[in-house]
């Protein structure tokens, strides 16, 4: 397999940069002599971004590439941090980097992939990778580890071998006997299960069907086209039917390209009827929790006063990922590059931001702002690029910066945006915009902290009918090469220019990009015991905006970090998040999650105090659009805290989503419904207090006062601090919490 990967790895680079030779190992180009007369942008070298590209492209290559929180992941950042480390006078400067390490629910190791494939009686090996399991959902995801086994460090290979069973359709499927697979490894055309024709349900129906079949190994083929409809391998290695389909038993999956059979004289999907048999060796291993990685870089500016943030993922979706988000990493090494070759400072500090685990849902940037709330104070633009594509032929796109406004609040409009198309457009760069109310990139967790931010991508609204950009885009595919990225290197070159920009221009002014009232309190969200990713501010977008545009400054207390009262100074309100941690394997035992005695005692102290103290719970992990993931096991751990002022979370949930009340407070003013996320309020009882709001099932929303006119508001369900995707019928509470904060 190794010699292999060699060389298909030297075959590109033949190809593609002849001539040019990757800065792993050598000296990039001119590092170290400044042009002071030529304007920083021209110094953007494509040259130099490629051979970056193929660097990170081959690292671990049919092996999951940079799949989230893998080992390929934790090299690309080793490989950044190093070429980094060979910039001189960024050194000089200050240079610093950091590196974090964080947890998330899931992730995958790919530790072998191999196939070998028989034809005319000669065997061959050629490149294969592998699938990686359900992204948030334990029990699907446990599949695709090779014993079977969580967080298992050990090689576990699974050797499987049979005849070559071609099965060309879902008739082919529907006509084979019961035990007709039984032995054999069933090779299939990815059209025949692609989901982005199919439909997740479609895709998952017939890849079931396969399952069921029992056959020793499945090999899926996927073939390259740049035609619009025609099956593209768009999330084979990760989202593919096989993530849903339900099945007591799952033999080795791997997926190979047709592009790479030709040694063996297949060069259509037909000719796969050639191979006589086939032989596979699966090592995967599934993690719960996983371990993923940020890698941070400063530049020193001349104001260190304010910042810049630049971001990208460095995680790509077991694919080569050299669009996806390839691009955008090597866009920002670029950066770095660029002001060490020119010996130029930025205005104010820059933040050079990797993320990790992008991907699986923002967990490196959620992780990031979660733990950097003093530079988000001082941050006056953040910029994601995510992503480049090569869109399908025929379709149009173009540069597009995106970003969610608080127009819903009242406030649409977007300055930083604004002024980041004006200093384009004055490079000759034309760029778009548009504001979507939606998670986009690893741009949406500043938003909840009153960060201008804005995702730089290359993608058309046309691309949405056809499915969306990683259906019309190359991208979630194992053609998202560096290949693709030389096709498309003109608008990379632009990507790196409008990033550069934005690296230099806002700290050279005193814009204001912020939306916000001027800050009469703070709002201060307790993770201390709270380690889902998705369930804090950086996913709570509107409510922090809500906040924000009433006056208070919203703070974190990140995740393992205990809570003290100097942390609660100028709180005009404190919301306590629910207890809740990765772990999912101890039903009905002790919780893993609790707070401390000092903990409790600050708390308590906030309230007694004239505090406003929000207590949530939450039945389940939740995800953006308060999507149900996990069973939280320690939803009752939250009565440690709640029992102090006679509030008592019971075992037992809502059965309704939809809350209602018949109660004036200015806690509902023009509130006229709300809603919870599924199954997921937790019922409660009080002592003392009132009922604000209830379902048909008990309790949803209480408060109750305590001494020195505190109070506690008690809510079933932190899902209420968010919105199903698209929904707006929690806004109005938000404004209400917000101003009732201030005005109490």
């Amino acid at each position: 397999m190794k010699k292999i990967q060699i060389a298909f790895q030297i075959l590109l680079v033949i190809i593609l940069f002849t001539g040019c030779s990757s800065p792993a190992s050598n000296t990039p180009i001119a590092q170290n002599n400044p042009v002071p007369d030529q304007p920083l942008v021209e110094l953007i070298s494509a040259k130099e971004m490629l051979a970056t590209t193929l660097d990170l492209t081959n690292i671990e290559s049919f092996s999951g590439w940079r799949n989230s929180a893998s080992s390929g992941e934790a090299q690309a950042l080793d490989y950044l941090e190093t070429r980094l480390a060979a910039m001189d006078v960024l050194k000089n400067f200050g240079l610093e980097t950091e590196r974090q390490t964080f947890s998330v629910l899931l992730a995958t190791e790919l530790r072998e992939t191999s196939l070998i494939l028989e034809v005319r009686g000669k065997q061959t090996e050629v490149p294969a990778d592998g699938l990686r399991g359900h992204r948030d959902d334990p029990r699907l995801a446990i599949r695709f580890d090779s014993d079977g086994e969580f967080n298992d460090y050990q090689p576990d290979p699974v050797d499987a071998q049979g005849g070559a069973l071609l099965i060309n359709s879902e008739k082919d499927l529907d006509d084979l006997p019961a035990s007709g697979a039984q032995g054999k490894i069933i090779l299939v055309p990815y059209s025949v299960i692609d989901r982005t024709r199919l439909g997740v349900s479609g895709a998952t129906a017939i890849c079931a069907k396969i399952l069921s079949k029992n056959p020793n190994g499945i090999v899926i083929v996927t073939q390259f086209s740049t035609r619009p409809g025609e099956s593209n391998g768009t999330f084979v290695g990760d989202g593919s039917g096989f993530t849903w389909a339900e099945s007591p038993f799952t033999p080795p999956i791997l997926y190979t390209r047709l592009e790479d059979l030709s040694p063996l004289g297949i060069r259509k999907m037909d000719d796969l009827q050639k191979v006589e048999s086939a032989q596979m060796v699966w090592d995967s291993d599934v993690f719960a929790p996983g371990q993923s990685g940020n890698l941070i870089a400063r530049i020193p500016g001349e104001d260190h006063q304010k910042a810049v943030i630049l971001g990208a993922h460095i995680d790509s979706p077991n694919a080569p990922g050299a669009m996806d988000d390839g691009s955008g990493s090597v866009i920002l090494l670029e950066v770095a590059r660029v002001l060490n070759q020119a010996q130029q400072k930025p205005p104010v500090d820059l933040y050079l931001v990797w993320f990790g685990s992008e991907e699986l849902g923002l967990y490196g940037s959620a992780h990031f702002t979660a733990t950097h709330q003093e530079l988000l104070d001082r941050t006056i633009a953040m910029l994601q690029i995510d992503d480049l594509t090569r869109p399908m032929d025929g379709i149009s796109a173009d540069l597009y910066l995106v970003s969610w406004s608080a127009g819903r609040l009242g406030k649409p409009q977007l300055p930083w945006m604004t002024t980041l198309q004006d200093l384009s457009s004055q490079a000759g760069i034309p760029v778009k915009a548009l504001n979507e109310y939606t998670i986009y990139s690893d741009n949406s967790s500043f938003a909840g902290y009153n960060v201008p931010n804005q995702d730089l991508i290359y993608m058309s609204p046309e691309m949405d009918s056809l499915g969306g950009v990683w259906v019309a885009g190359s991208i979630h595919s194992p053609y998202d090469t560096v290949e693709r990225s030389e096709e498309m290197q003109d608008i990379l070159v632009q990507m790196a220019k409008v990033s550069l920009l934005a690296a230099l221009e806002p700290g050279k002014n005193d814009i204001e990009f912020r939306e916000a009232a001027p800050i009469q309190g703070r709002a201060v969200f307790i993770a201390s015991h709270t380690q889902p990713a998705h369930m804090t501010p950086g996913t709570f977008v509107e409510t922090g905006m809500a906040f924000s545009l009433a006056g208070l400054d919203v703070d974190l207390i990140p995740y393992g970090q205990a809570v003290t009262s100097e942390d609660l100074q100028n709180a005009k309100v404190v919301i306590v998040l629910p207890t809740a941690d990765y772990a999912f394997s101890n039903p009905g035992g002790s919780p893993d999650e609790t707070f401390s005695a000092p903990e409790l005692t600050v708390l308590e102290d906030y309230a007694r105090s004239g505090g406003l103290l929000v207590l949530t719970n939450s039945a389940h992990q939740l995800k953006y659009g308060n999507t149900v993931m996990a069973p939280n096991e320690d939803m009752l751990a939250m009565n440690d805290l709640a029992n102090l002022f006679g509030i008592s979370y019971l075992n037992q949930t809502h059965t309704a989503m939809n809350i209602t009340s018949d109660q004036e407070h200015p806690l509902l003013d023009q509130v006229s419904g709300l809603q919870m996320a599924e199954s997921n309020g937790v019922l409660f009882e009080l002592t003392e207090g009132k009922i604000l709001a209830s379902t048909n099932s008990g309790a949803a929303i209480g408060l109750v006062p305590v001494e020195n006119e505190g109070e506690v508001l008690v809510l079933s369900d932190v899902g209420l601090l968010n919105n199903t995707w698209g929904s707006t019928t929690n806004l109005p509470f938000w404004r209400s919490l917000a101003s009732y904060s201030l005005e109490r």
